[in-house]
């Protein structure tokens, strides 16, 4: 049976131009810090789990996610400097997956979907790890979506900051804005608040962790409504959530990987 590690490359490699040693490195006028930070990246997650198969996930073009959400991550067009250092990696990108390959790295694309959307088909189901051999999958990417695939068999862990989580850990302090009941409670909870990474706006002045506070004292979306219409919750944030629950309909479709359209990744490189 294998370890598999499903390796978040836009996030990694896109992160690595922040680091200031890397955004420095350049090579006849080509910056070269993010090849450079995520083939880095790859190595050492690899020695930190020496008898795992590293497996990186690339995106590719999720039109739907933008017909739902236009505004979906046009934040990162938003000035000057987020234009430049994500122009620079788009350019970096086909050089690092080249390099990976030079490496052995096995990389995985599917045109119409992110890297999100491979790690959901793989980690969410059952037949993938039976069919697959698979034993345990830990996913590494800077990006907490990816929590709400955690399960006995599914942890995550970041290289930005060296953060673990698990399925223990997350019912603890140790999750920002937890404990959450389950990852299905989290996946909720930012479906109410939005991802201002992603420039998914959510309810107004409502955060996770008070969404998950709302959550609980109701019993989910339907008794936060009921709970407003009866004038049984009067509070504003209560009400905010009862009035764009539509929003927050749309805020889980884009978000929850279960509700993504199904595609065939592919295997660009193996060993």
């Amino acid at each position: 049976m294998t370890h598999i590690l499903l390796i978040d490359g836009n996030n990694i490699g896109y992160a690595s131009m922040y680091v200031p040693a890397l955004s420095r490195l350049a090579h006849d006028g080509q910056q070269t810090g993010g090849i450079m930070g995520l083939a880095q990246s790859v190595m050492r997650i690899s020695a930190l789990y020496p008898c795992a198969v590293p497996v990186v996930l690339w995106d590719g073009h999720a039109a739907w996610r933008k017909t739902l959400c236009p505004e979906y991550k046009d934040n990162r067009k938003s000035i000057p400097e987020k234009i430049a250092v994500a122009e620079s990696w788009r350019q970096q990108q086909p050089l690092a997956s080249t390099l990976l390959m030079h490496m052995g790295v096995i990389q995985m694309r599917a045109a119409d979907a992110e890297a999100d959307d491979l790690a959901g088909r793989l980690c969410m189901d059952p037949e993938a790890f039976a069919n697959h051999g698979i034993e345990r999958i830990t996913m590494i990417s800077g990006d907490t979506d990816w929590w709400q695939a955690i399960s006995e068999r599914v942890d995550w862990f970041t290289p930005i900051t060296d953060k673990a989580m698990s399925l223990d850990l997350m019912r603890t302090d140790a999750a920002k804005d937890g404990p959450f009941e389950s990852p299905g409670e989290y996946l909720l909870a930012k479906s109410v608040a939005g991802d201002s990474s992603d420039n998914i706006p959510g309810v107004p002045g409502v955060g996770i962790a008070t969404a998950v506070k709302l959550l609980r004292l109701h019993g989910g979306l339907e008794g936060i409504r009921r709970a407003v219409e009866s004038g049984q919750a009067k509070d504003k944030k209560s009400a905010a959530i009862a009035d764009l629950l539509p929003i927050i309909e749309r805020n889980r479709q884009i978000m929850d990987w279960r509700l993504a359209p199904a595609s065939e990744p592919g295997v660009t490189s193996t060993n």
